[in-house]
């Protein structure tokens, strides 16, 4: 009992980092108290790494809710160590230091997490920084990346298990060679990440760039490389800031959205990571959940598709249209009205892709609806329920055709993107969807990757042509890759709908 007393006096009156340095080989168990800045005691410590460049580190405007603290949301300062936390939580360049995701992050997670566990989030993002800066653990702005990364993950561990890295990062690596190497570097960098944290299996969430860029193409690609990434590393996942507006620099996210961007982290840790949670445990998401939707009314729909469709018991929307065809022989391909018809009182959806394929960003309005109603007009001719679903040809899709839909009573719209759907932050008429086709060996792996990786609560949503589209070969899928995805759909129990049934989830 003696020693037990000692050593508490010993931690109550010593610095925690100081304690760290003399006793080098002494290490906080998970159930171990902790003595912290203030007083307080926690018993179970969660650690999250931060780190990336300056929407990680935060530059937004601090706000009266930002510096609200919560005793079971710790941080640490400068010198290593362990405070309540409140934003600014990043210290590495103190003349741009603002509101980042971390404390919202912390307040999100509390809310599913036993009540005998606190988070502590340990900072080491640095503004400007390259990812090859990062892999290469060269110094900027005074840090040296890696080895600080290194150091404070040590640090974390002394105190807890390290449950998670938080990365947002691209902005200054915007450019063609980094579009290019993006996958590659992730690849590099977050094999470097696992090894200092101990952990090849690691979840690394990452955040998308934002959508306000003024240079919005060479952002747009590195999130799509960033999201492809992730589908090959299962360990990873990526939340959407499509939504978030900037602090009126173009570059970095304001107040709110790094609050939400926040809660979106803990929310898709929870959602993928967060086995035994609250979240996991929630019987919506209990399956995951897969939404086949079909382009350009092409007749392997009815001779192919259908019929293996009914076998597995799986719902689809076939989207249909009268696509000028290439050459007069190409009409063989084509889906015939009373077959589309026959599709309908098989169950499956008939949805819209305007009369003719055109883009919406050629239309007006009077033109769009024009091309929507040329639709409608024939399944109502054909005794076809009016679509409610609509996919915008070459998945283009804007502002302007998504006030056309919203009144003309569409719920669903499929547009580009390459990610699992949000029903939480995206947009039902501007949907995300995956491609898939089989002309690409890649494109395959990819396929497969991301049906065995999506859990339980995840939506995919896949944009399929002909199976196969012997008109389209680039993009063809063989009826025997098609029918190894629908096994494997089965046999795991995947739910797989039609996009209308979206609604139901």
């Amino acid at each position: 009992m003696k020693i037990f007393n000692y050593c508490r006096l010993f931690m109550l009156l010593i610095p925690l980092n100081l304690i760290a340095q003399t006793i080098p080989h002494f290490k906080f168990g998970e159930n171990t108290s902790i003595a912290v800045k203030g007083g307080q005691n926690i018993k179970k410590t969660w650690v999250f790494i931060l780190a990336g460049q300056s929407n990680m580190a935060g530059r937004a405007k601090v706000e009266a809710i930002d510096t609200m603290t919560d005793p079971r949301i710790l941080s640490i300062n400068e010198k290593g160590e362990i405070i309540e936390a409140k934003e600014p939580l990043h210290f590495y360049e103190p003349k741009m230091k603002g509101t980042g995701c971390g404390l919202a992050f912390g307040k999100e997670l509390l809310k599913h997490v036993p009540k005998d566990v606190s988070i502590l989030l340990i900072p080491t993002a640095v503004g400007g920084s390259l990812i090859k800066q990062w892999i290469n653990d060269s110094p900027f702005r005074g840090v040296q990346l890696l080895t600080n990364f290194r150091d404070k993950v040590e640090l974390g561990k002394q105190y807890g298990e390290v449950k998670a890295i938080l990365w947002h990062q691209g902005e200054s690596d915007s450019n063609p060679e980094g579009v290019k190497t993006r996958k590659e570097k992730l690849r590099e960098l977050f094999t470097k990440f696992r090894e200092a944290v101990g952990n090849p299996s690691l979840p690394i969430l990452m955040g998308e760039l934002g959508s306000y860029s003024k240079d919005k193409d060479l952002w747009n690609q590195m999130n799509e490389q960033t999201r492809l990434y992730s589908v090959s590393d299962q360990f990873t996942s990526v939340i959407s800031t499509s939504d978030f507006e900037h602090k009126g620099d173009f570059l970095h996210f304001n107040s709110a959205g790094q609050r939400e961007m926040g809660k979106r982290f803990a929310r898709e840790y929870l959602r993928k990571f967060g086995t035994g949670l609250k979240a996991a445990q929630n019987k919506s998401v209990s399956q995951p959940t897969v939404v086949l939707t079909f382009d350009d009314a092409i007749r392997s729909h009815f001779t192919v598709v259908a019929p293996l469709l009914k076998k597995y018991g799986f719902g689809a929307t076939f989207f249909v249209c009268e696509k000028v065809l290439k050459s007069p022989g190409d009409s063989i391909y084509r889906l015939l009205w009373p077959q589309i018809s026959e599709l309908n009182k098989m169950g499956f959806e008939i949805g819209n892709h305007t009369g003719h394929h055109k883009g919406v960003g050629k239309l007006n309005h009077a033109q769009l609806t024009d091309e929507i109603r040329y639709i409608e007009d024939k399944c109502s001719a054909y005794g076809i329920p009016r679509p409610t679903s609509f996919a915008y040809p070459g998945n283009r899709s804007d502002s302007a055709s998504q006030v056309v839909l919203a009144e003309m009573g569409y719920r669903f719209a499929r547009a580009g993107g390459t990610k699992l759907y949000n029903p939480d932050t995206d947009n039902p008429l501007e949907l995300p969807r995956y491609t898939m086709c089989t002309d690409d060996p890649i494109r395959i792996i990819m396929t497969r990757k991301l049906l065995e990786n999506l859990l339980p609560g995840q939506i995919l949503i896949f944009t399929i042509h002909g199976v196969p589209d012997t008109a389209n070969l680039p993009y063809s899928t063989t009826p025997e890759v098609f029918t190894e995805y629908l096994e494997y759909m089965k046999e795991h129990n995947f739910n797989v709908i039609a996009l209308r049934d979206l609604n139901k989830l």
